[in-house]
């Protein structure tokens, strides 16, 4: 079994190609891309290593595929419901990997992302997109969208003396979000 927990033999050109992406994704998550090694996405994918290099080319491209992926799943959120409230579940694995990502300036994908997020939020609020108190908030929530992907074990390791759980500090820090959309 892979970390994943699908079967050791993935098999397929999609099959291979998805699960490169998605330990890429789960590995962007815990560390840079520059501090992970092709072996050890594919020994996290369950695949062979010459099959980054038979299906991408390069590990490099297994991790840029996986950003956008990782773009894609978060636009889709914002898309349906906007930015708010904070993505506090398990499934908030695309902000980690943002959070991140290292890559050159001019390769970042965080321009583009931004305006789909004010492009999703006027949708959902119905504000137009040049609404300084809309910029300002869609500022403030992808600060705080990214801040708790990137920072969320140690916020929750942080805080668990106080004992306060996983569970009821996510819900509570969603309730809030939520609260600063309405101010």
């Amino acid at each position: 079994m892979t970390d994943f927990g699908q079967p050791a033999q993935i098999r397929g050109p999609e099959a291979v190609r998805r699960s490169l992406i998605d330990a890429a994704v789960h590995l962007m998550g815990m560390r840079s891309p520059r501090q992970i090694s092709g072996r050890e996405l594919a020994k996290h994918a369950g695949v062979n290593y010459g099959l980054i290099h038979h299906y991408f080319g390069s590990k490099d491209a297994v991790f840029a595929d996986a950003v956008k992926v990782a773009t894609a799943e978060m636009g889709q959120r914002w898309d349906s419901d906007g930015i708010l409230p904070v993505n506090t579940n398990d499934e908030a694995s695309s902000y980690r990997t943002f959070a991140k990502l290292e890559v050159d300036e001019a390769l970042s994908p965080m321009k583009g992302l931004m305006h789909r997020i004010v492009q999703g939020q006027a949708t959902a609020t119905g504000k137009a997109v040049d609404d300084p108190n809309l910029l300002a908030q869609v500022a403030l929530c992808a600060a705080l969208q990214f801040g708790w992907g990137a920072f969320e074990e140690e916020i929750v390791s942080g805080l668990a003396e106080f004992g306060i759980d996983r569970d009821e500090l996510r819900e509570r820090v969603s309730a809030l979000s939520m609260r600063l959309a309405s101010e």
